[in-house]
């Protein structure tokens, strides 16, 4: 019986750690636009994600625009970080915006729409 109670105690210790450790990130819209090193700039361009791709693939009406913008307060020096991404569906927007509010410290714009619109400098300068 001895020889029992250790090994008891072990393995609840063990199972303690094991379940105070945290799993890496299993939000696909998280491994697969923000980088894991580095400042926190959601990498949409060039992913079906980019407003270009997903415009010219299912047309400018029939996507969700994200826009979301704000500051991250980093220990080495503050900066902004500005993004726009489209999704075939209004769960997979809000998912993007529920992301990006959870990453940045000060939320500027954060809003989904039915339809992509370009920005006003787009518009003037023809991009």
């Amino acid at each position: 019986m001895k020889t029992i109670a250790p090994l008891a105690c072990f393995a609840a210790a063990s199972l303690f750690l094991v379940s105070c450790s945290q799993p890496p990130s299993t939000n696909y819209l998280e491994r697969q636009l923000i980088p894991r090193t580095g400042p926190i700039m959601p990498r949409v361009k060039g992913t079906q994600y980019d407003c270009s791709i997903a415009t010219a693939e299912h047309g400018a009406a029939n996507v969700w625009q994200a826009n979301v913008g704000g500051r991250v307060l980093s220990d080495n020096q503050p900066y902004n970080v500005s993004t726009e991404a489209c999704f075939t569906t209004q769960s997979e927007c809000e998912a993007f915006l529920y992301l990006m509010n959870g990453v940045l410290d000060q939320i500027i714009t954060s809003r989904c729409q039915m339809g992509y619109e370009k920005s006003f400098f787009d518009k003037l300068f023809g991009s």
